[in-house]
């Protein structure tokens, strides 16, 4: 039986500890995918997902997202890059970000010039502006992690018209920056 994701967030409330069981059988597949595309070892991924658990566990309430599922997959993201920055090897992890981070020339400038939460703010506003398609080709590719392959799995779209894409999103994204003030 499929329970949805707010009676899971009504468990989580109610401190049902059923909701763990629930959301890691509705979504642990997805969490662990994520976690081993940035960490790279099964057993620490595994570790993360447990770990995303706990921490959801601790974080509603008081929080009470709208998605689910984009919340869990959140935690994930951040412990997993966490764990990577604890075994110093982030800046060997081949990350997708470093393709946006080609936006940026200077990246250390780039975090001490700009508020976060404005780029943030910028760059949901960007996807709102794009085909439904290419929204999903950019949270695939740089929220989820996922490969070129995997996304023309899943999109039932060639490679390289993926690459194509991404390619032209970012430069979009990028004059979409410019525009809005951001000295690239």
């Amino acid at each position: 039986m499929k329970i949805s994701d707010q009676r899971i967030i009504e468990m989580l409330f109610d401190r049902d500890e059923r909701a763990l069981t629930v959301t890691g059988n509705t979504y642990g597949a997805l969490c662990r995918r994520i976690a081993y595309k940035i960490i790279g070892d099964y057993d620490e991924a595994e570790e993360c997902v447990n770990n995303s658990l706990f921490e959801l566990w601790n974080s509603i309430p008081p929080a009470k997202p709208k998605s689910l599922k984009a919340y869990l997959c959140g935690i994930v993201r951040n412990i997993s890059v966490d764990i990577c920055r604890k075994r110093k090897v982030y800046e060997k992890t081949e990350s997708n970000i470093t393709e946006l981070i080609q936006i940026f020339p200077d990246c250390e400038n780039t975090e001490t010039s700009y508020d976060g939460k404005m780029l943030c703010t910028y760059i949901n506003e960007f996807l709102s502006e794009q085909k439904d398609v290419n929204q999903k080709i950019f949270v695939m590719r740089y929220y989820y992690n996922f490969s070129v392959n995997d996304i023309s799995s899943n999109l039932n779209i060639k490679e390289p018209a993926i690459k194509t894409r991404l390619f032209r999103i970012r430069e979009a994204l990028k004059l979409f920056l410019i525009d809005k003030g951001y000295d690239l």
